[in-house]
């Protein structure tokens, strides 16, 4: 008798029980998953950017161009993974900088803010990650004097 009581208390809970820790389990890995995901973002940006500022500013005609060129190349990675804000620096072992066969490093950076995490959390939270790449690269050693 006492084992039909019980039985009878407990008809379903098994069903509450399994939706509650569903959802409380699923819901931890799904915001792991979109946070990887927009920081992988983050990570092909400012590899794209580093790379293409470096490819495009030691193919210009002149150093000015050169800035220009790596800044709208830097732009269109960040833009291409959905940042708007990113920076990309050009330094040079030579001078001036499209000296035949000298290195150009460019370094680009971009700041991704973490998914559902608001402001108010600054101080006790981090609320984005800073995420930077760095690329080489040389001038042609063949190519026209500039």
């Amino acid at each position: 008798m006492l084992k039909r009581l019980l039985r009878r208390r407990e008809r379903g809970s098994a069903v509450v029980e399994f939706i509650v820790l569903g959802v409380l389990m699923t819901l931890p890995v799904f915001y792991l998953v979109v946070a990887l995901a927009r920081l992988q973002a983050g990570t092909y940006a400012v590899a794209a950017a580093s790379r293409e500022a470096g490819r495009t500013y030691v193919t210009a005609s002149s150093e000015s161009e050169g800035a220009a060129r790596a800044q709208v190349a830097g732009r269109m990675a960040f833009q291409d993974q959905g940042f708007e804000q990113g920076t990309v620096s050009v330094s040079c072992d030579a001078s001036p900088c499209l000296t035949r066969d000298a290195l150009v490093r460019t370094r680009a950076v971009v700041e991704v803010r973490l998914p559902l995490v608001p402001d108010l959390l600054a101080g006790v939270l981090p609320t984005s990650v800073t995420v930077s790449a760095d690329h080489t690269e040389r001038v042609d050693r063949f190519g026209a004097a500039r």
